[in-house]
């Protein structure tokens, strides 16, 4: 592995020189080759450093050496399958960035050059090169790496790989943006429960006369969907072919003759029709809406929409937060019982761009409804306030310095204490902040995804719930084991053990689809979203926990021996050159179960929940045709005594689960079906034998000092740990 690192102030891209990234030494800001009127506000200076492999060149900044070594190895793996899927290969090394949030991405002019394109809400650079960005979710990170990949395969057959047979063939080649764009993710992600979804209510909604108009307005959904079809009717191995057929006669009709035997408008009918009748037979016995009233409905469009509906937890409030995006401006505002509105925050550029990142503000009540938190970002920081209700003012403002970025927040027990599920160095893990003392302490330390942290407290035990992609409650962590590419399940984490051996239980096994969103529900149910059967439904689980006796845990360096024998314990006191533990602590260890089963089975799905305090209630978002309603419910007690909801499959989810059991699938299937998943093999694991390796990769490293990007060399890929050495900017 060789790692190369700058020190530049700045990162910036010459179109006559498409093949290289060039760092000027003293620039301030990213001017070059930048349409006037279009630089955008920095307010980090990005040095950046990167791994060299095979096919790939991947570059990081400060803090994404951990996103740098995953992306680089997934990259190589994922390769071959794509390739293979195209019938085409990667003609030179390719170039990637990855920026370690969002808001990073948003900081950089790369993207405003004519050499790039902005797609499916991705940033994708032309000519082999290609930047992607950590959302904390590592398998939104690998759909982004393989449509990546597609993009730069698909657009050098298409229009080659310079930019000047790019600007040629282009102007020759007329096939809609819809078609391409939408076979390059169809390449990178077959298709999902979530998009299957969207689909629905997109044909459902009654907007859409015909493809073109669907296509118009949703080219990424109607493109990924057409080819989706193709591959159902018409068989998978011919999708590409049709491609190569459409490029070849540069003619749509023909190709779809040779494919479909039929016109390519005649196809886009077949398609509105067949899709349209499949998704009416779909809903036809599923419960449409909640038991409950609906609290708020809000019309959307592309341009205006509404994300984290917050409902005030007192139980006859309908007061409520929201943050509101409507052309580029988003606002945090709060609707006091339908008469009273205040604008809490505002902040974003004026334009007709659609939201691609919705991820800020977060927002969440204490629990008696009294105050109100609000996560966002803002001049390159990470900020909370915290808006008291009563007083009518924000009794706290302060930056949140100790992480990337903050994915998902909660209350807990007092008002003074937050819940947060946050990035740092790469990495997703929970940890609580205790506002007054702006204090942070770490719940879990792995390199797993930990999502929707929330406090629970069942008969006999209490803790932290939340969704992981990790492989089991025991998955090792550490240096040399990547993040999980799993779907999620449901865990539970001991809040009052503060050693490093916290017990971790596994709540629930599904076979298919993400378990999302848990909280606790009455005295001993959690609940949690789950679209196991296609559909985000609401799933219950009833919580068990018996003594399982003590555990005591020894500390001898990086070791920890959990309830050793007199020789092993001994054994590894000599191997660490000590003659006593480090440290020696006892905690008591559970036996811990759930039984899981659905409580709705809705033709839509949940797109956001929450829970509404402690009194019993919770939050639902749904959102059909382009309406999105906002529902405040109480426990549904009849559900859990009855537990004779069937929330019976959708047609893809059968499909998924025909293709598993033919494959031989085991318990953990990825949600994402992907073509090409066994890929390369050569460079499996790039960072395994660390220690062994780790004085000769170290004269790999290359340290220029003339303020330029190192040029990358053609040596072979270096197996092992480089740590790059950082250098001031």
């Amino acid at each position: 592995m060789q790692v190369h690192q700058n020190k530049d102030k700045s990162f910036c891209f010459f179109l006559v020189l498409a093949a290289l990234f060039i760092f000027p030494g003293q620039g301030q800001a990213q001017v070059n080759t930048v349409e006037f009127g279009k630089n955008r506000l920095q307010f980090k200076q990005f040095k950046w450093k990167y791994y060299q492999t095979p096919n790939f060149n991947t570059y990081f900044s400060q803090g994404g050496d951990p996103l740098g070594k995953y992306v680089c190895q997934l990259a190589e793996k994922e390769l071959t399958g794509i390739e293979q899927f195209v019938e085409y290969g990667l003609q030179r090394r390719a170039n990637i960035v990855i920026y370690n949030t969002y808001n990073d991405l948003e900081q950089s002019n790369i993207g405003l050059s004519l050499d790039w394109q902005t797609t499916g809400g991705i940033t994708k650079l032309v000519n082999n090169k290609m930047v992607v960005y950590f959302n904390g979710d590592h398998n939104n990170l690998r759909v982004q790496i393989r449509q990546g990949i597609a993009r730069i395969l698909v657009e050098n057959i298409l229009f080659g790989d310079d930019l000047g047979e790019f600007a040629t063939n282009q102007a020759l080649l007329d096939l809609p943006q819809w078609l391409t764009d939408g076979y390059i993710e169809y390449a990178g992600e077959t298709w999902s429960a979530k998009l299957d979804d969207q689909l629905k209510s997109a044909l459902l909604g009654g907007r859409y006369k015909n493809f073109y108009q669907f296509a118009f307005e949703k080219p990424n959904l109607a493109g990924h969907a057409f080819w989706t079809y193709i591959a159902e009717k018409y068989k998978k191995e011919n999708v590409t072919y049709f491609l190569y057929l459409a490029r070849v006669y540069r003619n749509l009709n023909n190709a779809s003759q040779r494919i479909c035997k039929k016109k390519f408008k005649e196809v886009l009918k077949d398609f509105m029709a067949q899709e349209e009748e499949k998704y009416e037979k779909d809903i036809r016995g599923r419960r449409n809406f909640p038991k409950g009233t609906v609290s708020v409905v809000e019309d959307i469009n592309e341009h205006k929409d509404f994300f984290h509906f917050s409902p005030n937890p007192a139980p006859r409030s309908q007061t409520y937060a929201v943050a509101e995006f409507k052309h580029g401006i988003f606002s945090v505002v709060l609707h006091e019982n339908f008469i009273y509105t205040k604008t809490l925050l505002k902040g974003g550029v004026r334009s007709d761009a659609e939201q691609l990142d919705p991820h800020y503000p977060l927002m969440a009540w204490d629990n008696k409804g009294t105050r109100l938190a609000v996560i966002y970002w803002k001049e390159g920081k990470v900020r909370l306030f915290v808006y008291d209700i009563v007083s009518r003012y924000k009794r706290v403002v302060q930056d949140l310095p100790d992480f990337d970025q903050v994915q998902d927040m909660k209350y807990m027990l007092n008002n003074n204490t937050l819940l947060l599920t946050a990035v740092k160095k790469g990495q997703t893990d929970i940890f609580t902040y205790k506002i007054e003392e702006q204090k942070v302490e770490q719940i879990t330390n792995d390199v797993y995804d930990e999502l929707d942290a929330s406090f629970v407290a069942f008969p006999g035990k209490t803790g932290i719930i939340y969704a992981s992609n990790r492989p089991s409650g025991k998955a090792k962590t550490g240096d040399t084991v990547m993040p999980s590419n799993n779907h999620y399940n449901i865990f539970l984490v001991d809040n009052w053990n503060q050693s490093d051996a916290k017990q971790i239980s596994q709540l629930t096994y599904l076979k298919y689809g993400d378990a999302r969103y848990p909280t606790q529900y009455n005295n001993s149910h959690f609940t949690f979203v789950s679209d196991e059967n296609g559909i985000a439904n609401r799933y219950a689980g009833f919580f068990t926990t018996r003594r399982a006796g003590i555990d005591t845990v020894y500390k001898v360096g990086d070791e920890l021996l959990h309830n050793p024998d007199p020789l092993e314990l001994d054994s590894t006191l000599k191997a660490q050159h000590k003659t006593e533990p480090d440290t020696v602590y006892a905690f008591s260890i559970t036996n811990d179960s759930s039984y899981i089963f659905p409580i709705t089975n809705y033709q839509s799905g949940l797109t956001e929940t929450k829970a509404a305090g402690d009194l019993g209630q919770v939050s639902e978002v749904r959102q059909e045709g382009d309406l999105k309603f906002l529902y405040k419910l109480k426990v549904d007690e009849g559900a859990l005594q009855k537990r004779n909801i069937t929330a019976r499959m959708t047609d893809y989810r059968k499909k998924t689960v025909a293709e598993s059991l033919v494959a031989g699938a085991a318990v953990l299937v990825p949600e994402q079906k992907l073509h090409g998943d066994s890929a390369r093999k050569a460079p499996s694991d790039f960072f395994e034998s660390e220690f062994d390796r780790e004085k000769k990769d170290s004269s790999h490293l290359a340290n220029p000092g003339n303020g330029s990007l190192p040029t990358p060399g053609a040596n072979p890929l270096a197996a092992g740990r480089v740590e790059p050495k950082e250098e001031p900017i």
